[in-house]
């Protein structure tokens, strides 16, 4: 529900965005904000997901946290973070021209900084609330705080340029550490009890964490560099418009993964690959049916909605085609990569998606240079799908389940404890 209102907040900043100020507005904020979460993707190197594994244990205890444990987490998470900060504001005209072109203004630089502590921040807090079960709270400050602000300060005339969107955002980040941080010193003692959570093996789960979690996220903020890059603002607007509206898709990825990840899990615990290959048919089946009426909604009303942020948005359509097309193409594949996470395969996960990661870095550019607009979005969405194509090869093949049938071959499937694994939270 929370991570569904944060796309549909997403799309309304740039909905308001686009109608008010045009598309090269819209590929301004888009490449500033991208560009801050991706960077505060890279300093947490995985924190935000180690912590939701380990600080769990004070639940299964029924004890608070121990306030060490909390402040080594923040300390190292931050500083990080604002190692990144420093780095861009020492980098000059050299790194700003690298990340952003011609698309913002180097005005910005103080925003984007104060926007990556933020939003990093925010992740992390997040992901220590959902350790300690503030499932709803965990998800809003790291998901949806920002987007819904920005676009209720948009809508009501508080922000009136990109400028001002973009404090609005940062100011909603901070906020969220704030609100996260109060929350969070509930579940946490200073007493002899309370639970110390090894601080090495944080740092230790995080990395495979991280560099799961920094490929899958460098896709769209990539994407948006190079169309800043080699095709102008306007391109980088239509481009993300075309992104925020073929995401409303995403919707349904994210939500069966909430609801199945959990029970497929505990399917591999229980040695059941027969349970878990009917799990992954049946989050198949859901995604399908959903995915489809989706599709064709956009499909047939994509045209309507684009005109409706602004005549010239019209141009968008081909790439919002290419975009449902491809996302409706990656459902069909089913759940892959859930199935590889919630079996203990990280290591062939993360293979999987550095793969993809390094193929994207080369296809992408290459299918801009070709194609323009079109040719960049043809480029990721191939990539996105030969990714999920392998992945659905390798669970088919090695590990003996067909998510298009429900059925396993229980005799390919080592049990979860004989693996090297990493348990996601």
């Amino acid at each position: 529900m929370v991570r569904g209102l944060a796309v549909l907040a997403a799309f309304g900043v740039t909905f308001i965005l686009g109608n008010r100020y045009g598309p090269a507005a819209t590929g301004a904020y888009a490449l500033v904000t991208q560009t801050a979460m991706f960077l505060a993707v890279a300093g947490l190197v995985g924190l935000d997901i180690s912590v939701v594994r380990h600080f769990s244990k004070a639940v299964a205890k029924a004890m608070p946290v121990a306030l060490r444990s909390l402040l080594q987490v923040l300390g190292l998470g931050f500083g990080m973070l604002g190692v990144i900060a420093a780095t861009l504001w020492l980098g000059g005209d050299m790194v700003w021209q690298s990340l952003f072109g011609d698309v913002a203004g180097r005005e910005l630089l103080l925003v984007l900084c104060v926007l990556l502590v933020g939003r990093g921040g925010a992740q992390l807090l997040g992901g220590l609330l959902r350790s300690q079960h503030r499932f709803t709270l965990g998800q809003a400050i790291a998901a949806l705080t920002v987007p819904g602000w920005t676009a209720i300060a948009l809508a009501t005339g508080i922000a009136t340029t990109v400028e001002d969107a973009l404090w609005a955002a940062a100011y909603a980040a901070l906020a969220s550490v704030a609100i996260g941080t109060l929350a969070m010193l509930r579940h946490v003692s200073r007493n002899e009890q309370a639970v110390t959570i090894p601080f090495k093996a944080v740092v230790l789960s995080s990395l495979p964490l991280w560099g799961v979690g920094i490929t899958l996220n460098i896709g769209d903020w990539y994407g948006l560099v190079i169309s800043g890059q080699m095709l102008g603002a306007e391109a980088t607007g239509l481009y993300r418009v075309a992104m925020q509206v073929a995401a409303l898709l995403q919707i349904v990825s994210t939500t069966i993964f909430s609801v199945y990840s959990a029970q497929i899990s505990a399917a591999f615990h229980a040695d059941d690959s027969q349970m878990a290959a009917r799990l992954a048919h049946s989050a198949f089946r859901v995604s399908i049916i959903a995915a489809v009426p989706l599709a064709i909604a956009i499909l047939g009303g994509g045209k309507f909605l684009l005109a409706q942020i602004g005549p010239e948005f019209i141009d968008a359509m081909p790439l919002l085609i290419i975009l449902t097309i491809g996302q409706f193409a990656y459902a069909v594949f089913g759940p892959p990569g859930m199935v590889l996470a919630m079996s203990g395969h990280e290591k062939i996960n993360l293979a999987i998606t550095t793969g993809g990661t390094a193929l994207m870095l080369v296809v992408a550019p290459l299918g801009a240079w070709v194609g323009g607009a079109q040719g960049l979005v043809a480029g990721i969405i191939l990539v996105m799908l030969t990714r999920n194509i392998v992945a659905y090869a390798i669970v088919r093949n090695t590990m003996g389940i067909s998510i298009w049938a429900g059925t396993a071959r229980a005799d390919v499937i080592p049990k979860l404890d004989e693996r090297d694994s990493t348990d996601f939270g």
